[in-house]
């Protein structure tokens, strides 16, 4: 990977979506959380949370409610995906990050958020101006770090940690709720913290391509 000194942010992501055995077709996003850390200060600059209400399967499993803990009335007050992701661009927008797509990665606790679930969503929801003509995310969306990789490399581990391992190779217990995305995130940036306390830097994992 090619070292990028022009990164400044990191933009932690962490979905929720439905899930459980009642569910019909795929999973949707219904929690969307990103936490834009300023790689120079090591502090947040912004937060961006909102749920995202499902149409596809509208009811949320008893299944996804423990996870998670949203509930029913927190998605059906919600605004469907498309609107959220409008939402999501112009806070991009108001950050002024996507007039410099260099300046910042996103970064996320494995491949599932990106690789997977982001581009089956936009494909669902009729965005797929923000795919490629293979159906992947294309950039700025594209450009991520996956924490699971980089702990691993970073503590020279043989094997990924989860979040919860992550943490307690620190022997750190989780703060908040497991599997709440905003509190996902901010677990994450705990750990983001002391790797970069310990010498970690982020642009060296940073794909080299947009």
């Amino acid at each position: 990977m090619a070292q990028t000194p022009s990164l400044r942010y990191l933009l932690i992501l962490d979905f929720e979506a439905t899930c459980g055995d009642a569910i019909r077709g795929q999973n949707e996003i219904i929690e969307f959380p990103t936490l834009v850390y300023n790689i120079e200060r090591d502090e947040v600059q912004a937060t961006f949370h909102e749920y995202v209400r499902p149409v596809v399967n509208p009811e949320l499993t008893p299944f996804c409610t423990e996870l998670t803990g949203i509930r029913q009335d927190m998605v059906d007050a919600a605004d469907t995906f498309p609107v959220v992701w409008d939402k999501y661009r112009g806070f991009l927008e108001s950050n002024e990050l996507l007039a410099d797509p260099t300046s910042f990665a996103f970064l996320t606790c494995g491949n599932w958020d990106l690789k997977s679930m982001l581009p089956r969503q936009l494909a669902l929801s009729d965005s797929e101006h923000d795919l490629d003509a293979s159906g992947e995310l294309a950039p700025p969306y594209s450009r991520f770090i996956n924490l699971k990789d980089s702990f691993r490399k970073h503590h020279r581990l043989r094997h990924q940690q989860g979040l919860q391992g992550m943490l307690g190779v620190y022997k750190w217990v989780f703060e908040g709720r497991h599997h709440s995305g905003i509190d996902d995130c901010k677990n994450i940036l705990r750990i983001v913290q002391r790797m970069r306390a310990d010498g970690w830097k982020p642009s060296q994992d940073v794909p080299s391509s947009l």
